[in-house]
């Protein structure tokens, strides 16, 4: 709730230059997605957890390139955010 508020309160400030909040919330959540993604591997391969719908190899395979894939990505996303001369923009 008082994220809301404080999201609320940030959007009505006059002049505040929102594309520029929501490019870095955007980073922020990049920051957070490699341990939440590996977090999930890890949770998805424990057997007291999963029982018998643990993960098999081929799906820790898919399951680890697809969390590589998204962490390079996130992580161009955010140079390119920070750092927009990079790309000639």
């Amino acid at each position: 709730m008082g994220s809301a508020c404080a999201a609320a309160g940030l959007v009505l400030i006059p002049r505040a230059p929102l594309e520029f909040v929501v490019l870095i919330v955007n980073v922020i959540a990049v920051l957070a997605m490699p341990p939440a993604l590996a977090f999930l591997l890890l949770l998805v391969n424990d057997r007291d957890v999963m029982g018998e719908y643990v993960n098999r190899t081929w799906d820790n395979i898919a399951g680890v390139t697809v969390a590589v894939f998204l962490i390079c990505v996130g992580i161009a996303f955010g140079l390119a955010t920070l750092f927009p001369k990079w790309l000639g923009g």
